[in-house]
């Protein structure tokens, strides 16, 4: 089966945005002051990995319930429901898997008003305990709390590839503090969002993705040879191997290192997990970072999209100086008068975008000219089509 591979986000009323369409490249770059929405449209594709691959409520429990993530609205009256869509390929095949969520008069908490996965030869269709399919047998009794995908991907090869496709949406926040210390030790071959279990994830990591991180990490930290995981006491942890005086090795634990050398190695093990991910997102990997460090991390970035999808959110002119960061990779995130859009780079500013000027250099002399209409999914009636692909 092909790896799937995320092309898309499509939200409706979620927290700040009314109507959005994120529309994705081998690399996309989220650019935005701070509170415009970037860390929002990542957290939303993680969302929906975690309420197909956990539960629909234990997502949503993590958010602050339904409220935490529907669009405010003043006064009273009914209240916005809540839409969510991902676009993923198969190979050659588009895939659009969503679901709707709001409230009525006879709940008190939430409910699952729509669902669906389309645009290939297996579909279904669930609108709230109905439910339609082109596969026979397919009649599970829906909670109405609770998704249908989940209990039904396992029936064909088909599902089953999308659901791990959005199991391996791979989210990263990293904490020096949670990668620096030494937790019990465990199996786990997907990193954390934090990077609390990378030592469990570095010890599992194959021999050759090995040697590809303990590469980029000599090129972005002076002096380091190596980087390996251990066993001390029932802990794992991180060891980095140093260059010291008179051509001997040094070792340090990974708590005496610096935090740009910890959030370094974050980084690569994000992109050298096992099973790959389908899409690696990157909250401010500026943080702790040296431009020459941000540099080498981003030229392996570079490396990995060969393989799979991966979103960068920066506000920093350097990292949009650097030769990945083109005109059409940038998304430009804009809050106003408390709603959040997005909008691609205008044509006529991508026209003139020829070295020696950068994306970092309009942003700095606030040149970042948006086109005229924001990114959007249009009519509700097309919020779960295939037909909506470029």
């Amino acid at each position: 089966m092909s790896h799937v591979k995320i092309k898309e986000l499509r939200l409706r009323n979620y927290r700040a945005f009314p109507d959005a369409r994120l529309l994705l490249d081998d690399i996309t770059f989220l650019v935005g002051r701070n509170g415009a929405g970037k860390s929002t449209l990542m957290d939303a594709m993680s969302f929906m990995s975690e309420a197909v691959t956990d539960s629909l409520s234990t997502a949503l429990e993590r958010r602050g319930n339904l409220e935490g993530v529907r669009r405010w609205q003043p006064g009273k009256g009914p209240k916005y429901d809540v839409w969510i869509a991902a676009v993923l390929s198969l190979g050659t095949y588009p895939v659009v898997y969503g679901f709707r969520l709001g409230s009525d008069a006879t709940r008190s908490s939430y409910l699952v008003k729509h669902e669906s996965l389309s645009g290939i030869s297996h579909w279904f269709t669930r609108d709230r305990q109905s439910i339609t399919s082109n596969r026979d047998g397919i009649r599970p009794v829906p909670d109405p709390e609770s998704l249908v995908f989940p209990l039904i991907a396992g029936t064909s090869p088909f599902w089953k590839a999308i659901y791990e496709g959005l199991r391996n949406i791979s989210m990263h926040q990293f904490s020096p503090q949670a990668i620096q210390s030494e937790p019990k030790i465990g199996s786990e071959e997907r990193l954390n969002r934090d990077g609390s279990n990378a030592g469990d994830v570095l010890k599992h990591t194959r021999p050759k993705d090995r040697d590809w991180i303990e590469e980029h990490l000599e090129a972005a930290i002076p002096g380091i040879r190596g980087v390996r995981a251990t066993a001390r006491v029932g802990r794992r942890v991180i060891v980095f191997e140093q260059e010291g005086g008179n051509g001997q090795t040094c070792h340090f634990d990974a708590s005496t290192m610096s935090d740009g050398t910890v959030r370094s190695l974050g980084i690569l093990l994000s992109l050298r997990q096992t099973p790959r991910p389908s899409i690696v997102l990157l909250d401010e990997i500026e943080d702790s970072l040296h431009p020459y460090a941000q540099a080498v991390l981003l030229d392996a970035i570079n490396s990995a999209s060969d393989e799979f999808p991966v979103v960068i959110s920066t506000h920093n002119p350097e990292i949009l100086s650097h030769p990945t960061a083109m005109g059409e990779r940038i998304r430009i995130v804009q809050w106003d008068e408390g709603t959040s859009q997005i909008y691609h780079m205008s044509s006529q500013v991508l026209a003139n975008l020829k070295p020696p000027q950068t994306v970092g250099r309009l942003l700095r002399s606030n040149a970042l000219w948006t086109q005229a209409l924001p990114s959007t999914t249009g009519a509700e009636a097309d919020f779960f089509k295939a037909d909506l692909l470029p």
